[in-house]
C-alpha cells in the first residue's frame, strides 16, 4: 500500500517494541473511531485488530518466551508509568477523555529528548503512529480502508512471531491444547508458507 512508506519507521524497531508502538496506536484509533457516528457500524478489521493488538500484548507481558528475544516488559512497564503521569493531569479519566488527551500529545518532540531519563516507553511512538493512521482518512482514504490496512500489518505480525517462537515453546503449549501463536505455525507449515513469511 502506497501510504504505508510514511509508516515504515514504526516496524523499523525490535519486535516488542513494534507490537507495543501499534497495540498503543490501536487502542486509540479504536477508541477514537467508537465516538464517531459514521464508525458506529460493525466493522470486522477494526474488531479483528483490536482482537490481534490485545493478543500480542498478552503475549509480550504473560508469555515473553513465545516472542523473539527483547525487552518487552520493560517497555510495557515504563509506558504504563508515563501514561499515568500523564493521565494524572485529568480530572474525568474515562476512556475517551483519555484518548484525547494522548492524541493532543506534542510528538513533534524526538522521543529520545522527551524520555531523557533512561526510560524506555513508547507512548510518545504509539501517539505520533495514532495521528499518522488517523489522518490516513483525509488523504482519500476511508475508515474501513484504514483498518483493513491495519488488520494487515497485525496478521502480519502474528505470522511474524509464529515463525520466530522457539519450537520447544510451540511443543510446551501444545501438551496444554496450544497457544493461538501455535495454531498459527502450524497451519503456516501444513501449508508450506513458513520459510517464505519467516526470512528476516
Amino acid at each position: 500500500m502506497k501510504c504505508f512508506s510514511t509508516l515504515h519507521w514504526s516496524i523499523e524497531g525490535e519486535f516488542d517494541e513494534c507490537i507495543l508502538v501499534w497495540h498503543l496506536a490501536t487502542d486509540l484509533c479504536y477508541n477514537t473511531d467508537l465516538n464517531k457516528k459514521s464508525s458506529l457500524a460493525k466493522n470486522s478489521n477494526r474488531e479483528a485488530s483490536k482482537l490481534l493488538s490485545d493478543y500480542m500484548v498478552y503475549l509480550l507481558v504473560k508469555r515473553p518466551l513465545m516472542l523473539p528475544p527483547g525487552i518487552g516488559q520493560i517497555r510495557f512497564r515504563d509506558s504504563c508509568a508515563k501514561a499515568a503521569k500523564i493521565f494524572q493531569t485529568v480530572k474525568d479519566r474515562n476512556i475517551q477523555a483519555c484518548t484525547r488527551l494522548l492524541l493532543q500529545v506534542n510528538t513533534e518532540i524526538p522521543p529520545l529528548k522527551a524520555k531523557g531519563d533512561g526510560s524506555k516507553s513508547v507512548l510518545l511512538d504509539a501517539c505520533r503512529l495514532a495521528k499518522s493512521l488517523q489522518s490516513l482518512e483525509s488523504e482519500k482514504w476511508n475508515n474501513e480502508k484504514k483498518w483493513e490496512m491495519m488488520s494487515h500489518v497485525w496478521v502480519e505480525m502474528l505470522c511474524y512471531a509464529a515463525c520466530h517462537c522457539p519450537r520447544n515453546e510451540h511443543a510446551k503449549e501444545l501438551t496444554q491444547g496450544g497457544e493461538l501463536l501455535t495454531h498459527v505455525w502450524l497451519l503456516m507449515a501444513h501449508f508450506g508458507i513458513t520459510e517464505h513469511v519467516c526470512q528476516d
